[in-house]
């Protein structure tokens, strides 16, 4: 069939509407679909002062075993000690909270609750973004319970009018009953709602409501690779500075830092779990074998003793868990600490000392010296625990100095 010019544009103008169609269903579909599932960081507060009732809006900022922290504006509960929550997949049922810290008397001031019983599984935490760029007129929203709105959870758009002094300020459809709720840009929390003053509402920015609440003893939730990779010495140097790691040897020979003092800061709590001893890391999310392998192992292409042990330990079902695994030098070399306190190893006592070298799971390559652009590996990559440094090796060919393995699992999934 012979189509005309007029035809054959026709077509294509039909199969790029279609397209377009497509396109902006799924944008739409994808939006609504992340809202729903940002309601589960969001909670419903009611406080009780001189005998009558207040609502207002709480994020989940962070959750560690059989607790949970909420954020909200000071006002929301300032005069009853102990507000009650209720979460998105319990809304007829309400529990108790903790205050935990609280600007009182500020009418912009943030509050932080702790809630340690009835704690729903679907529980979402909502991170706090403070890179966000910000510009006025983008388009804006919030999640809360507004009283016009006489729906619970209720979506709010609104728009970023710009900054006044701490704070950022919005439009919308916006009362009282929002306060404590989160500001979205892009799905993202870019700051805490404080106060509603129509036509225009305020709210303290991401970076401000941290630095509250890092100042009330709380460590936010700490993002580390967990899949190997292959990286290269251009990588773990980054890794180092940008991670705020610390790496106490000078390794600056290979373009690692030199004697440097990170700002990584670890909670710590060590359990034995079904007879298993364990570190966990709140701030990373990650359950450490506070020991490991009782002598040195092979790692590498040609020795998969690393591997046999991993599994072993999944076999047996140790501590109750059966998802072990190598960490990533991102993982382990988080561990690194800047002073040798524990009998000379630069790694917190909760961690047994016999597992002074450690294995990961990831490989390193690199150009070769006065070899031009020629790539030459992979080699193993380990941790130093002894002398405080990343490193690596090549293993197999007859070497077979080994190292020690050191288990680690994600406790919680990623969002």
């Amino acid at each position: 069939m012979n189509l005309t010019t007029s035809s054959r544009v026709r077509y294509f103008i039909h199969g790029l509407l279609v397209f377009y169609t497509m396109v902006l269903w799924a944008t739409v579909s994808s939006h609504a679909h992340d809202i729903e599932g940002m309601k589960h960081g969001v909670v419903k507060i009611t406080a009780h002062v001189n005998g009558q009732s207040k609502v207002g809006t709480g994020i989940v900022i962070r959750q560690e075993s059989g607790a949970i922290f909420i954020a909200t504006a000071s006002h929301v509960i300032e005069g009853d000690p102990g507000p009650l929550v209720q979460f998105f997949a319990q809304p007829t049922r309400s529990v108790p909270s903790v205050i935990v810290g609280m600007e009182g008397g500020d009418p912009r001031g943030l509050a932080l609750l702790v809630v340690r019983e009835d704690l729903p599984d679907t529980v979402r935490v909502l991170s706090l973004n403070s890179h966000t760029p910000l510009g006025a007129g983008e388009s804006v929203s919030v999640i809360g319970f507004p009283r016009h709105a006489g729906a619970p959870w209720a979506v709010t758009q609104g728009e970023l009018v710009g900054r006044k002094g701490r704070d950022l300020v919005f439009s919308g459809a916006i009362d009282e009953g929002n306060s404590g709720g989160p500001l979205l840009k892009n799905h993202q929390v870019i700051g805490i709602v404080t106060e509603s003053s129509p036509p225009f509402a305020y709210a303290a920015p991401a970076v401000l409501a941290q630095y509250d609440f890092e100042s009330w003893s709380i460590q936010f939730g700490i993002r580390l690779r967990a899949e190997p990779a292959t990286i290269s010495l251009i990588y773990l140097k980054d890794l180092i500075r940008l991670k705020g790691f610390h790496h106490p040897f000078d390794g600056s020979d290979e373009g690692l830092s030199g004697g440097w003092m990170g700002t990584f800061r670890h909670s710590y709590e060590a359990e034995v779990v079904n007879d298993f001893p364990v570190v966990i890391d709140h701030a990373t999310g990650l359950m450490w074998q506070r020991g490991g392998s009782q002598e040195p192992i092979g790692f590498g292409v040609n020795e998969n003793g690393s591997d046999d042990y991993i599994q072993q330990l999944n076999q047996q079902n140790a501590g109750g868990f059966f998802d072990w695994r190598l960490p990533t030098v991102e993982e382990l070399g988080s561990l690194l600490e800047p002073i040798g306190r524990n009998e000379g190893l630069f790694i917190d006592p909760l961690f047994g000392a016999e597992q002074w070298e450690c294995g990961t799971s990831d490989r390193l390559i690199k150009e070769a010296k006065n070899a031009g652009p020629f790539v030459v590996g992979p080699w193993e990559v380990f941790v130093d625990f002894g002398s405080g440094r990343i490193h690596h090796r090549r293993f197999g060919g007859g070497n077979s100095q080994g190292a020690f393995v050191r288990a680690v699992r994600t406790m919680v999934p990623e969002e």
